[in-house]
């Protein structure tokens, strides 16, 4: 589908008062919130977004200034709702095919959700996609643009989620591994809770890589692999550490836990590197993408050589010598001289990395 033709829909009208502070311009790193969500979705390539103002229009107009989206206000925002903004918005959009439809405080909804969203909507006989996460409904929505006319002739009963509940087979929900779905900042809280989030967004904790393993239908016996990878990167980790040499074990574990999460597909290091990346673990997807086989190797040893070195010392669910992993990859490419070279240049990398990492050792005890 032509993203060309997908438009955004950001309601910026309400009066923000539960939150007691106005939500679209709260600080959140080196910008503000509603420039955190319209940046999010420039990343994804829209190029045509619609800001409906009202409360504070003015300011919100004047933040925005370079940017460029295009501003409508609802004028009766004190006695409205965000579902009276939504309609105001979507007659602004009628020449879109898709619109997604999210509040200002919406900041991190993954890239991989997006793309996933607009994917579903190639089954015609959908007009409505919801994302969820943990059973949660959450933002954006994406319309099919055709359907906005069942949405314009609600009478507002119950907002839009009464809208949505009217639209039948039309309507469908995707779960995500995405927390950012059902994160906004309708309470003080709410907006510490995504203060925190921005802090630790960039590497998945242990819970949320469960999440992600489960999402892709990771096999129990990949589980156990990665386990067991992480267990070995780990103990490496540890023996350089007694060196001064200190790792981000949080980026080594999530990158053990999904190193392999597109097992079973082609070139499955790319693969998964890219699910990654659109999901916003940046870092992770860099280690993913080379744990197979190293495009160079740093000079001084960092957490993607800790990485590939403990996958190659792993075969099945147990931890081997890197010269028991190999001699069995030898044999099985045997008769094929490409597959057989890459495999001895893999070898050679993880036992000079391994080594080195003895030599370092040996350093230590030089000197004790």
């Amino acid at each position: 589908m032509d993203i060309k033709n997908i438009k955004a829909l950001i309601v910026a009208g309400g009066l923000s008062s539960r939150m007691k502070e106005f939500k679209p311009l709260l600080e959140l790193g080196e910008s503000t919130i509603i420039e955190k969500t319209i940046n999010n979705f420039i990343r994804f390539g829209i190029n045509e977004i619609i800001v409906v103002t009202g409360f504070r229009g003015d300011e919100i107009e004047k933040k925005l200034s370079r940017y460029k989206v295009k501003f409508v206000k609802n004028p009766d925002y004190e006695n409205t709702h965000m579902f009276d903004s939504v309609c105001i918005g979507l007659n602004e959009a009628k020449d879109a095919d898709l619109v997604f439809i999210s509040p200002a405080d919406s900041p991190f909804v993954q890239q991989f959700t997006l793309k996933k969203m607009v994917e579903g909507m190639n089954n015609q006989n959908i007009n409505l996609i919801q994302p969820s996460f943990e059973g949660k409904n959450g933002h954006p929505l994406l319309f099919r643009i055709k359907a906005s006319d069942a949405i314009l002739k609600h009478d507002g009963t119950k907002g839009l989620q009464g809208a949505i509940a009217r639209m039948g087979n039309d309507f469908k929900n995707l779960s995500f591994v995405d927390p950012g779905i059902i994160m906004d900042a309708d309470t003080p809280e709410d907006y510490f809770k995504i203060i925190e989030f921005n802090e630790n967004k960039s590497i998945p904790p242990l819970s949320l890589c469960r999440k992600i393993q489960d999402y892709f239908q990771m096999p129990e016996e990949v589980k156990a692999h990665s386990d067991k990878v992480l267990m070995a990167a780990l103990n490496l980790s540890g023996r350089l550490y007694k060196r001064g040499i200190k790792l981000n074990n949080k980026l080594i574990m999530a990158s053990c836990l999904l190193h392999d999460i597109a097992k079973g597909s082609p070139r499955h290091a790319q693969t998964g590197a890219g699910w990654l990346k659109d999901m916003g673990y940046t870092a992770v997807s860099e280690i993913v993408k080379e744990h197979m086989q190293l495009n160079e190797v740093s000079k001084q040893i960092t957490e993607k050589e800790i990485v590939y070195l403990a996958d190659k010392m792993v075969m099945g669910d147990k931890i081997v010598s890197c010269e028991e992993r190999f001699t069995k990859k030898e044999e099985i490419y045997k008769d094929d001289p490409e597959a057989l070279k890459a495999v001895k240049h893999r070898k050679r990398q993880a036992m000079e990395l391994y080594n080195s990492i003895i030599n370092l050792e040996g350093e230590g005890h030089e000197t004790d």
